[in-house]
C-alpha cells in the first residue's frame, strides 16, 4: 500500500519520473546501433581435402568417411555432415556453443596428422565458417553462338511456315581452354584487385596439360 499511498500522494513526482523513463529509452531507441549482419563466430570447422581427377565414388571411400571416422571423436562436437563432390572433399563439423575454438582446432589437426590418405591427396586445410566470407556473386562465361537466322525470300512467293529442329552446337575444346586461360590470367587479376574482394576461384572449361 506504501507505493500505491506515494503515487497517489506526490502525483506531480510521478509524473515526471515517468516521463524521464520515456524520454532515456527514446534517446536511447534512437542511438541503438542495428548490424544486418552482426559479427558471429559461429562453433562450425570445415575440413576440406581436394583431390584432383578424382570422382565423388572414390572422393567419398577414400577421404570421406576416413576423415569422419578420424574426427567423429572430437570432443563437444554436436553434428557432424560431409559433402562429397568430384575432386574435393568437404567434412563439416558442428561444435557445442561456447566450445574454445582454438582448441578445438588443434584437437581436429591431431587427428588428422594421424590420418593415413592417400600420396596423390593434398594435404586437409580446415576452414573457420565465417558468413561474411561465402560466395555472394558468380560469373559465368560462355561463347557467343552463331547467328542461325534463316535467310529472307524475297522472290514474290508465299512461305510456308515449317518447324526446323537443330542440334544445340557443342563448343569445341580451343574454346574451353581459351575460356579458361582468359578467366585466370585476366579476369581473376582483374577482381582480386576490387576493393572488398576477398578470393576468388576459377572453375570449368578446360586447363591446358
Amino acid at each position: 500500500m506504501k507505493i500505491v499511498e506515494i503515487a497517489t500522494r506526490r502525483r506531480v513526482t510521478i509524473a515526471m519520473f515517468t516521463v524521464a523513463v520515456l524520454l532515456f529509452g527514446t534517446v536511447s531507441l534512437s542511438r541503438l546501433k542495428i548490424n544486418l549482419l552482426p559479427d558471429l563466430t559461429y562453433p562450425t570447422l570445415t575440413v576440406r581435402t581436394e583431390y584432383t581427377g578424382a570422382a565423388p565414388v572414390e572422393i567419398e571411400n577414400l577421404i570421406t568417411k576416413p576423415v569422419e571416422e578420424a574426427l567423429g571423436v572430437v570432443k563437444n562436437v554436436n553434428e557432424l555432415r560431409s559433402v562429397s563432390r568430384s575432386g574435393q572433399s568437404d567434412v563439416v563439423l558442428e561444435f557445442e556453443w561456447g566450445t574454445d575454438m582454438d582448441y578445438a582446432s588443434l584437437e581436429v589437426r591431431e587427428k588428422l596428422d594421424g590420418l593415413q590418405l592417400p600420396l596423390e591427396v593434398e594435404r586437409p586445410v580446415i576452414l573457420r565458417f565465417d558468413p561474411s566470407l561465402d560466395p555472394i556473386m558468380r560469373f559465368a562465361l560462355r561463347s557467343r553462338e552463331p547467328d542461325r537466322s534463316s535467310p529472307s525470300q524475297d522472290d514474290g512467293s508465299t512461305a510456308v511456315p515449317v518447324a526446323v529442329v537443330t542440334e544445340e552446337p557443342s563448343i569445341d575444346e580451343n574454346t574451353l581452354k581459351y575460356l579458361r586461360r582468359f578467366a585466370d590470367e585476366e579476369i581473376k587479376k582483374d577482381l582480386e584487385a576490387s576493393d572488398g574482394v576477398a578470393a576468388v576461384k576459377v572453375s570449368g572449361g578446360l586447363e591446358d596439360e
